[in-house]
């Protein structure tokens, strides 16, 4: 019997290209929805860090956010949010998942903007498994971000109104 090698070889460098390109497009997708999961990040053009920080202190304040400074530098600051009504219905529930309602940032200069990494509290979604705690982490990750992209809009709106 007479094997067709061309065949055998093209298919099997077909099969072969597939799954490499199905390992680097899954792993590429896996790695960035973890990625997106456990952090919290931001970027927002023509603002100092200063400033960023200032107009989160004046609406953290109402939001009934605890903003805790743990190193301030020139053009970088390390801040814990805490929101103490949700750390006490959290404890109340299940006091392991406390660090859920602690938020760590890091607020720093781009140059041309600032720039914002934090753990996001959603990533308690993954790590207990409550339809109730995966309500709640979502609910108060979505506020954050709102929160977060508010106080820029508050600045630009500022801005244009002092023009």
């Amino acid at each position: 019997m007479k094997r067709n090698w061309p065949f055998i070889i093209i298919t099997g460098v077909g099969i072969f290209s597939t799954f490499l390109f199905l390992y680097i497009f899954v792993y590429g997708l896996a790695t960035n929805t973890v990625k997106s999961a456990v952090l919290l990040e931001k970027a927002y053009p023509h603002i100092k860090p200063q400033e960023y920080m200032n107009f989160l202190q004046r609406k953290a304040e109402k939001n009934g956010l605890k903003i805790i400074q743990v190193r301030s530098e020139d053009r970088l600051f390390l801040i814990q949010l805490i929101d103490e009504r949700k750390l006490n219905e959290i404890i109340s529930l299940a006091p392991q998942i406390a660090p859920l309602a602690i938020v760590n940032l890091v607020i720093y200069d781009l140059g041309d903007g600032t720039g914002i990494v934090g753990n996001n509290p959603y990533v308690w979604d993954i790590v207990i498994d409550s339809p109730k705690i995966d309500e709640m982490a979502e609910e108060y990750s979505n506020r954050l971000s709102d929160i977060l992209d508010s106080i820029y809009w508050d600045y630009k709106k500022e801005k244009e109104m002092l023009k």
